[in-house]
C-alpha cells in the first residue's frame, strides 16, 4: 500500500491546511490555492465544492472573492475535513469488505482493525487545522508538494 490515505481525502486535508496557514482570514481564489497547494485544479474544485457543502469553507463571489474558512482553524479537526469528503472510516467497516463487522460477528481482523481505526478515528478528532498552522509556523511542518 502506497498511500495511507485516499487521495481525495489527502487533498481535502492538504487545502484545508493550506488555507490555515496562508489565508485564514482572506479569501483566496482557486487558481492560487492549486498552485499553492500543488492540487489539480479540476480535482481542487470537487473538493472544495464538498468543503462549502459541509460548512467548513466559505465561498465569496466577486472581486476580492474566493475561498475561506468558514470557522477559525481551532474549530476545524481532520475529522470534519475527512468527513466532508466522505473518507472518515466508520466503527463498523470490515477490514476484509464482508459488510458490518462487530465484536459478536467479527471477521479475522476485527480485534486489531478496530483498534486501527480508534486510533485514526481518536486521532482525526483530536487534530485541528490550528494545529498544522502552529506545527508550520514553528518549521516542524513541511505542506508543500515534493
Amino acid at each position: 500500500m502506497d498511500r495511507f490515505l485516499s487521495q481525495t481525502a489527502e487533498y481535502a486535508l492538504r487545502a484545508a491546511a493550506w488555507l490555515a496557514i496562508h489565508t485564514p482570514r482572506d479569501p483566496v481564489r482557486a487558481r492560487d490555492l492549486s498552485e499553492g497547494s500543488g492540487i489539480p485544479p479540476h480535482y481542487l474544485s470537487k473538493i472544495l465544492r464538498r468543503l462549502v457543502l459541509a460548512g467548513l469553507l466559505k465561498s465569496q463571489k466577486g472581486h476580492g472573492g474566493g475561498f475561506i474558512l468558514a470557522r477559525p482553524p481551532s474549530e476545524i479537526h481532520f475529522q470534519d475535513v475527512l468527513a466532508a469528503v466522505d473518507a472518515y472510516p466508520t466503527p463498523d467497516r470490515c477490514a476484509f469488505g464482508w459488510g458490518t463487522c462487530n465484536p459478536s460477528n467479527p471477521c479475522p481482523l476485527h480485534e486489531s482493525w478496530s483498534w486501527l481505526g480508534g486510533s485514526f478515528r481518536d486521532w482525526a478528532a483530536s487534530t485541528s487545522l490550528a494545529d498544522v498552522a502552529e506545527a508550520a509556523a514553528r518549521g516542524s511542518a513541511d505542506l508543500h508538494p515534493h
